[in-house]
């Protein structure tokens, strides 16, 4: 197979054979092989030679037949009785070397066999595409960087990304700068860019926090102005607003990908792991298993992922035994902080421990500079840095190595302080200082409601006191009660038919179900309050409830360009609504 970048890859399959007694079968075989031919051939980048041309040949074996094809790869297989079902067996042929690239087996009855074309055909485009990367990487390796094209540049790129070094991303950036210098409109140039100011961003250069996120987000934003549809930009910007706290646009990013191209297999890993932050862990779960199915050849690098699933689904059995599959422990940060709590979890605690001394040298290394960290730094950076909309199954595995309820046979040492920080106004001008890094803003209202919260931890404070108003009157309901019965009767109806869609693989049913289902939780988001009971409009209550959200909101904007980890840390601690509050995970002492 010549490797040229514009070239489009060339299959063949041949009429798969019967084994056995299944003689009866054949007219279905034969229509498999058919349909099998027609899915090929809807993906751009393959070339599926006619059944006209191979209907006549049984076997690869006969090499003059099959080289006329002229197929850099072929696809065979077998139908056998097995029991009382059918085993249909799939081989995926380089025809260069006649190397099997991959094999594999199905068991199906005789009704589920024609829905079977699908998973063989997303599962061997998938190896197809892995395979063919790994040709050209291979192959551009050996090349002078000079005559690299853009493909190539970001193969190289995006293979270097995965070894998680600073050295390693650096030069990755330069292969992908190489490649927007061959084409400037390569969207996807810019999504490796942006990855690997994310690698720095959220696992290696906790110092260059601000440039690093900037980085991560403003490339991957420059990736979608070239092309809105590219999957792969898409995905990565879902991530990016992910780390921002922007749940809501992660999300659609997230999802609007999922659409573009729900069979790229390390696609779906990244979008999983994603889908559990937002507090979709059985949904990831399904991500990954199609994965999994899709690429059967995959790298260790899933198994962290899939770690990391089962332990936010609370079967710690499994993460675990996905975790010990993992030889390089350094493939995040805080990894092996989560095996530690899954084997608190089950109440292993020499393996907790084990695992929890790995987290503090990694933390030691990527984060705090070689400094020997307390356990309470290493806490609240994992609790900092993972963007959880919803609980964690870390919260009771924190709160035992704070040093509650220790039950191993080591006691690990209580944080010493509280983190500092000032909130102070001068004038016209605030003065903010967290994590030993300062800034200045201009006054805004939202820093004054901001400043009242922290000063009062806990607290539970009246929106109207935050604005200085009293109530006048109830306004009107936004909707009313037999309205929103049916609403929520709809979301429920909607919540099983979207079970059933997934179950049955309809994707196009699935979008569509979802999208109104995500628009009638907006729209009741909207409509009620508190206890979802309706919310009232035109009152004093509801006004000053979305000018104190709004003003607070606001001004954790202006914060996050200024200083990213004061605005995280105050979006994760402070809740808004009738009633608002500053609650922080760990103590802060704060000087206002």
């Amino acid at each position: 197979m010549e490797l040229v970048s514009n070239r489009e890859t060339t299959i063949a399959v041949l009429p798969f054979k019967i084994i056995g007694d299944a003689v009866y079968m054949s007219p279905i075989i034969l229509g498999f092989t058919e349909d099998l031919i027609i899915n090929f051939s809807k993906f751009i980048g393959l070339s599926v030679i006619s059944q006209y041309s191979t209907q006549n040949i049984s076997d690869v074996s006969e090499k003059e037949s099959v080289a006329q094809l002229g197929a850099d790869y072929i696809i065979t297989g077998s139908f056998r009785s097995f029991r009382d079902n059918f085993r249909i067996g799939v081989q995926l042929i380089r025809t260069r070397d006649n190397k099997v690239i991959f094999a594999g087996n199905h068991d199906e009855t005789l009704e589920s066999i024609l829905s079977t074309q699908d998973t063989i055909t997303q599962q061997m485009v998938n190896v197809l595409q892995q395979q063919i990367d790994h040709d050209l990487l291979s192959y551009s390796y050996r090349k002078e960087s000079v005559e690299l094209a853009a493909y190539e540049n970001w193969l190289l790129g995006m293979s270097l990304l995965k070894k998680g070094t600073v050295e390693s991303d650096l030069a990755a950036r330069g292969h992908f700068e190489s490649a927007l210098a061959i084409d400037p409109q390569f969207a996807r140039a810019y999504t490796g860019i942006s990855l690997s100011y994310f690698n720095e961003w959220s696992c290696q250069l906790w110092d260059r926090w601000d440039i690093s996120q900037k980085g991560a987000h403003e490339y991957a934003l420059k990736a979608i102005e070239l092309d809105e549809n590219d999957y792969i930009s898409l995905a990565v910007l879902g991530r990016t607003f992910l780390y921002l706290g922007d749940h809501d646009k992660s999300e659609h990013y997230l999802r609007k990908s999922l659409r573009m191209n729900p069979n790229d297999a390390d696609n779906l890993t990244l979008i999983a792991f994603c889908m559990v932050y937002l507090g979709y862990a059985k949904e990831a779960e399904k991500l990954f298993l199609k994965a999994k199915n899709l690429n059967p050849l995959h790298p260790e690098v899933y198994f962290p992922y899939a770690s990391f699933i089962y332990f936010e689904l609370g079967d710690f059995h499994k993460s675990v035994e996905f975790a010990e599959k993992v030889t390089n422990t350094s493939v995040w940060t805080d990894f092996a902080a989560y095996v530690s709590a899954a084997y608190y979890h089950l109440s292993e605690f020499d393996k907790m421990q084990q695992f929890w001394k790995k987290y503090l040298s990694l933390f030691k290394k990527n984060i705090n500079k070689g400094i020997e960290p307390t356990t309470f730094e290493a806490l609240d950076w994992q609790k900092t840095v993972n963007p959880y909309k919803v609980k964690s199954n870390l919260e009771p595995f924190w709160k035992h190595m704070a040093g509650h309820d220790i039950k191993a046979s080591v006691t690990f040492p209580k944080p010493e302080s509280t983190f500092r920080g000032n909130f102070k106004i001068d004038g016209e001008i605030w003065q903010l200082e967290y994590m030993k890094e300062s800034t200045v803003l201009k006054d805004a209202k939202g820093l004054h409601d901001i400043a009242k919260l922290l000063q009062q931890p806990e607290k539970q404070i009246h929106c109207t006191e935050l604005m200085g108003s009293v109530l006048d009157s109830d306004g009107t309901e936004l909707i009313d009660k037999q309205a929103l019965k049916d609403y929520k009767s709809r979301i429920l109806s909607l919540q099983a038919d979207i079970a059933d869609a997934e179950e049955m693989g309809l994707a196009i049913k699935v979008d569509t179900l979802r999208e109104e289902y995500e628009k009638l939780l907006k729209h009741l988001s909207e409509a009620t309050g508190i206890a979802n009971k309706p919310r009232n409009t035109g009152s004093t209550l509801e006004k000053a409830r979305s000018a104190v959200t709004w003003r607070i909101r606001s001004a954790i904007k202006k914060i996050e360009k200024a200083h990213p980890q004061l605005a995280k840390h105050l979006s994760n601690s402070i809740k808004t609504g009738t009633f608002c509050s500053y609650a922080p995970e760990s103590p802060h002492q704060w000087s206002i």
